[in-house]
This record gives C-alpha cells, structure tokens and sequence, in this order.
C-alpha cells in the first residue's frame, strides 16, 4: 500500500531534517511535510476502499463457510436420524424375530408333547389288544392242551 510508502517517507524527511546546534530540534520544511500529508490524505480513501473490500470479502468467506458448517451440520443430524431409525426398525425386526422364535420352540414343544401322549395312547391300545390276544392264545392252548391229554 502506498501509504505505508508515504509513512516511511515522512519519518525519513523528519530524521534527515537538519538538528540545531544547541536544543536537539530539527528543522523541518513545512511545504514538504504538507506534500506528503497531502499525498496521504489522498491515499487514505483509497486504503480504506481496499481495507472495505477486504472486509467485505472476509465476511463473505466466513458467511460461506457458516453456511458450509450450517449444512455439513444438517447432513449429519439428517444420517444420524436415518441411522437411529435404521437401528429402531433393526432392533423392531429383531425383537419380532425373538418373539417368533419363542413361539416356534413353544408350539414344538407343545406338538413333541401331543405326539408323545398319541404315541403313549396308541401303544396303551396296542399293549391291550395283544394282552387280549395273549389271553386267547393261552386260553387256546390249555384248550389244545387239554384234548391232547384226554
């Protein structure tokens, strides 16, 4: 920037401006002075068009990546809730399977149970019919024995 120029300038003018002999004071030509004054008012709106721009373009930048932040932000909550809900119906699907499960093995158990008292029914007939059986057959064969004797 130019004014920085224009400072350096001034501070050169006033260190190379000649001391007097006695007091340490220097003399200073005024119309030099007010030159570079005078040049420094001229750049002053100048520096302070660009400091304006600069600020603007900051506040821009900063806008932007608020905005940016703002919807990196959105998108995560957003994944976050698909995700909770993905996890929710999960857990839902998982429960349900659990329950069917334990219905499954209480329905086994309950026709394993019908099934062994069938088969216990069945073989309780059986058994008796053969114990019926076994009577006749030994009733006939006293009944053999019986006419082979006499």
């Amino acid at each position: 920037m130019k004014i920085f120029e224009l400072l350096d300038e001034l501070k050169a003018e006033i260190e190379n401006s000649p001391k007097a002999v006695f007091s340490g004071k220097r003399t200073i030509e005024s119309e030099v002075l007010l030159e570079i004054v005078a040049d420094m008012t001229a750049e002053i709106p100048e520096a302070v068009k660009q400091a304006d721009q600069l600020v603007a373009e900051r506040d821009a930048i900063i806008e932007e990546a608020k905005n940016e932040a703002k919807s990196i932000v959105r998108s995560a909550e957003d994944e976050l809730q698909e995700r909770v809900s993905e996890s929710e119906v999960l857990q839902e699907a998982q429960r349900q399977a659990e329950e069917l499960k334990k219905t499954a093995e209480n329905n086994a158990r309950e026709i394993t149970i019908g099934a062994k008292e069938y088969a216990d029914d069945v073989l309780q007939e059986l058994e008796g019919y053969l114990a019926d059986y076994l009577k006749i057959i030994r009733k006939n064969r006293l009944q053999l024995a019986s006419r082979r004797k006499g």
